[in-house]
């Protein structure tokens, strides 16, 4: 039964974090199906090397690092000519992936959130992907010195490219929300 445990422990670290690389190469994609082939190549081959890293301590760090050097590459090799608008058949509107049921709302609240939601979609695809990167890592709690390992750039570089996303999402989004520029 001792020898079941590695695999065992290999296992509840899947488990443990396969929903947040999950999220993060979606947010980093804005496409599931990509981004679950992408964390699944990038399991398969950190799996392929557990006897050299010690995944339960730190596999996150290096599943997050290959998760983006992944998505990068993706969006690298795949330059879109054009896009197809996903729609909604009920509405017409453009498909909102958002999971939270806002149906409970008044209409001009939905419809604010739906603008503003769409506007931050639409600020983030025009942010370069690193810099979404690193605002994608610093919205899920981690340090300037965790993106840095993660993106395999500096601290200072990390910080700087989370100020920098910032500062452009915030210009980007100052119109919807009632200023004209940024501070």
């Amino acid at each position: 039964m001792a020898q079941d445990s590695p695999d065992a422990d290999l296992d509840a670290w899947v488990l443990e974090t396969a929903p947040r690389a999950v999220a993060y190469a979606r947010s980093l994609l804005r496409n599931v199906d990509d981004a679950e082939d992408i964390v699944q190549d990038c399991y398969c081959r950190l799996l392929a090397k557990a006897d050299v890293y010690d995944l339960p301590r730190d596999g996150l760090k290096l599943l997050l690092r290959a998760v983006t050097n992944a998505c990068i590459n993706l969006r690298a090799r795949r330059r879109p000519m054009f896009r197809f608008v996903r729609t909604d058949p009920e509405s017409g509107d453009e498909r909102n992936d958002d999971p939270v049921d806002y149906r409970a709302a008044a209409p001009g609240d939905r419809l604010a959130h739906s603008e503003l939601s769409a506007a931050v979609a639409t600020g983030l695809k025009l942010l370069p992907t690193q810099q979404r990167a690193a605002l994608e890592l610093k919205s899920l709690g981690y340090t300037q010195q965790e993106i840095a390992e993660i993106l395999d750039v500096t601290p200072t570089y990390a910080g700087v490219l989370v100020h920098r996303a910032r500062q452009a999402l915030a210009a980007y989004l100052a119109p919807y929300l009632g200023g004209d520029t940024v501070p």
